[in-house]
């Protein structure tokens, strides 16, 4: 397994994690772990999976299942923060913010709940960066807020099986969650559409986008 940056710990990024956790159901991750699994037992692929999160031991003890390379991005803390096209940044260099170009290409893309802390003027940047490292049919799951508000950074997420994860931290703070609707986030995402849309108890949606032939 391949991995682009080491796990950091809580004293190292400067914080502590809350305690409160929360569990949910997946099922449209579960349906994509199913279509993953048949794919295995007939053809043994070897998959390319970059995980947005940091490294976790949780994610890739789950993914080990597979024949894959497992690749992390680190960048969820990161993506509020990222420059906005603007006068005073007129390009945006999505590879040296998300470096790709030694990940070959990805079969999958775990975003989590990343997408959620992007701005919107930079969300079609970071579609077709992902698109242009993705095989065509390539998947990209993710969590993206429905209604009300979110927490003030990105959660973090375990699998407990392929149909239930638990999620814990965000921080104290709140603030608005985005929030597009389904047709606006996949115009949004150029290179991809919506194979699969969830609403979940908790007021999350769960996605899985497909990397478009051709």
């Amino acid at each position: 397994m391949a991995l682009f940056a080491k796990p950091r710990t809580a004293a190292q990024s400067g914080r502590s994690e809350e305690p409160r956790q929360e569990t949910l159901g997946c099922p449209a991750f579960a349906s994509l772990i199913e279509t993953m699994e048949a794919r295995s037992e007939k053809e043994d692929p070897k998959y390319s999976i970059l995980d947005l999160a940091r490294a976790s031991g949780n994610h890739i003890e789950f993914f080990s299942r597979f024949r894959c390379r497992y690749h992390i991005g680190d960048v969820l803390e990161a993506m509020s923060s990222w420059p906005v096209p603007g006068e005073d940044t007129p390009v945006v260099d999505m590879e040296t913010l998300l470096p790709l170009h030694r990940s070959g290409e990805l079969d999958l893309v775990l975003a989590w709940d990343g997408l959620n802390y992007l701005h919107p003027e930079l969300l079609p940047l970071f579609s077709r960066h992902l698109a242009e490292r993705c095989k065509p049919g390539a998947w990209l799951h993710a969590f993206v807020y429905s209604r009300g508000d979110m927490p003030g950074r990105p959660l973090r997420f375990d699998i407990l099986s392929r149909d239930s994860m638990r999620y814990s931290g965000g921080g104290k703070d709140r603030v608005a969650a985005p929030c597009p609707p389904q047709r606006v986030l996949e115009s949004r995402m150029p290179g991809f559409r919506v194979l699969q849309s969830r609403l979940l108890r908790n007021g999350l949606q769960e996605y899985v986008f497909q990397k478009e032939e051709g």
